[in-house]
């Protein structure tokens, strides 16, 4: 028992600087402020146009249990808490009250997008990027490139501020967290298809379908030119159900990890081009853990490539002089 204890413990929480958590903190409080922030319009609308919930999530039954709809669930409170929630996530991508920033932050925005969920049935791309983005507020998201981390500093004296940088052992879980959720996620999507559809979403003719419908909607040229090239859907298909249902073994295989990330923001790329799907939630995240998870391989590069050249590039400056 003790062993396994020590595999888990040496898994999820591996000593390391806040470095790469902060960036992180940076990054997903960034997207998600200019790039995912929900719309005040679109949530005004549906609560004036909709006297009750059709399909209430867990989050919104468990508020509608305390408070009432008409009480909680009206334009000005939500107006109120959209502002709330922006303030907090300026807050928090500068790291200033960097814990209860981005609580204050997560929580607004797992709200809002539990309200606007519920109002029907929809693909849920935010979720893994919303619990990151709370998880993220239970660990030392702020311990460096921050303001709270400035301000520390500043209060330490000079000889005690080397001994500031330290390594943790709590920085890695919520990419961790990242990680087994995206396996959890794309392993139940490609299962699903195996399932319900079987061989035959191998055949290619169901990607095609897919494909040219959503692309003829949507007005997408390499769309529909994909959707009349069966041979290619046939290779996608495949590329498709590999990428879903064995993005697991990034897990099990941590050398594999980078290949898989890879491969795996390739297929959402493609979606984006050929279907118009856009989870750009899971490409941020995609993107984080390809450097962040297993960060050997770029490094290698950077000492191969770039710190080997400095000293080249030094004496042609001093040559040159």
């Amino acid at each position: 028992m003790k062993r396994w204890i020590e595999r888990w413990n040496a898994y999820w929480f591996p000593e390391t600087t806040t470095l790469y958590l902060s960036i992180t903190r940076i990054v997903m409080v960034a997207t998600q402020l200019f790039w995912f922030f929900p719309k005040l319009e679109r949530h005004l609308n549906l609560l004036e146009k909709n006297s009750d919930f059709i399909n209430p999530q867990l989050l919104i039954s468990g508020i509608a249990a305390i408070a009432s709809r008409e009480s909680l669930f009206t334009p000005s409170t939500f107006t109120i808490l959209y502002w709330i929630t922006a303030i907090a996530g300026v807050t928090a991508l500068v790291g200033l009250v960097t814990r209860t920033s981005l609580f204050v932050f997560s929580v607004g925005i797992w709200i809002f997008v539990a309200h606007a969920y519920s109002y029907g049935d929809r693909h849920h791309p935010e979720a893994v990027f919303a619990i990151v983005l709370l998880a993220l507020s239970l660990a030392p998201a702020g311990e460096s490139l921050s303001l709270d981390a400035l301000l520390r500093r500043r209060a330490l004296p000079l000889i005690d501020r080397v001994k500031a940088s330290v390594k943790v052992d709590t920085a890695m879980w919520p990419l961790k967290l990242a990680h087994v959720l995206l396996a959890v996620t794309y392993f139940s999507t490609g299962m699903s298809k195996l399932v319900l559809g079987g061989p035959a979403w191998l055949n290619g003719y169901t990607l095609q379908n897919y494909t040219l419908g959503d692309a003829v909607s949507r007005d997408i040229p390499l769309g529909i030119w994909l959707g009349q090239q069966h041979r290619l859907a046939i290779g996608l298909s495949f590329f498709t159900i590999l990428i879903e249902t064995f993005f697991f073994v990034s897990l099990l295989l941590p050398w594999t990890a980078p290949f898989i990330f890879v491969g795996a923001l390739l297929f959402q790329i493609g979606l984006l081009v050929t279907a118009g799907h856009g989870f750009y939630q899971h490409m941020v995240l995609l993107v984080l853990l390809l450097f962040f998870i297993r960060p050997q391989w770029w490094q290698a590069w950077r000492n191969k490539y770039v710190e080997h050249s400095r000293p080249t590039l030094t004496a042609s400056l001093i040559r040159s002089e």
